[in-house]
């Protein structure tokens, strides 16, 4: 009896660590980005973008780059780094994010190609919509609102990032609170990444990534 009692727990132990086998871990413990690439939005200024691991274990972006078209149109344009794999499909995104500016920064799951993608956004400069927190779906050069609040950001606060993507269901996560639940069809698979706008100082760290 008691070795079928240890066999069902291996056996479970097993099935719950395949469940969430991490698909990346980066805790950016060197500058070594090779993994990574940084993407400059179309129409840009305060260019280039300027991704770096720096002597405090985080990742750096301390370019201003914003777009000089369209950004109170819903776009926000700016820069991204992303990772990951465009086969990858239900997954969540973990980061913690530490704000030094007040404008804009946020997270992309479900990255097909540069102007395919979902993104979570967070805004505190009132001069740019803020404060805001919303997903968004970019299909071509706009964005497609699927969900926003009117909240802001505390500048030099950490803040826990969290967005889970299982089929056509999104949900968002600041700080372990649900911040929304959305379906959409658009994206099935695709890459991870983080973004940053007008966002002259913006740090990440401990960028993970586990299968659902």
């Amino acid at each position: 009896m008691r070795i079928a009692l240890l066999s069902l727990l291996v056996i479970f132990l097993l099935l719950l660590s395949s469940c969430s086998s991490p698909l990346l871990d980066e805790r950016f413990y060197d500058n070594n980005l090779d993994n990574w690439q940084v993407i400059e939005d179309p129409d840009t200024v305060e260019i280039p973008a300027n991704w770096r691991v720096e002597k405090d274990g985080w990742l750096h972006q301390r370019s201003n780059i914003w777009g000089k078209r369209g950004d109170f149109l819903g776009r926000w344009y700016g820069t991204f780094i992303v990772a990951g794999d465009t086969d990858w499909t239900d997954y969540r995104l973990a980061v913690t994010a530490k704000p030094e500016d007040d404008d804009g920064f946020g997270v992309v799951v479900r990255f097909k190609d540069e102007s395919h993608f979902y993104r979570l956004f967070f805004l505190d400069d009132t001069l740019s919509g803020g404060p805001l927190m919303r997903l968004d779906k970019r299909e071509g050069a706009d964005y497609t609102e699927l969900w926003s609040d009117k909240k802001g950001y505390d500048r030099g606060k950490e803040i826990f990032i969290e967005v889970e993507a299982t089929g056509d269901i999104i949900r968002a996560f600041k700080d372990g609170k649900l911040l929304c639940e959305v379906r959409d069809q658009s994206y099935k698979q695709g890459k991870i990444g983080l973004f940053c706008y007008s966002q002259s100082h913006q740090l990440f760290d401990n960028v993970r990534v586990t299968s659902k």
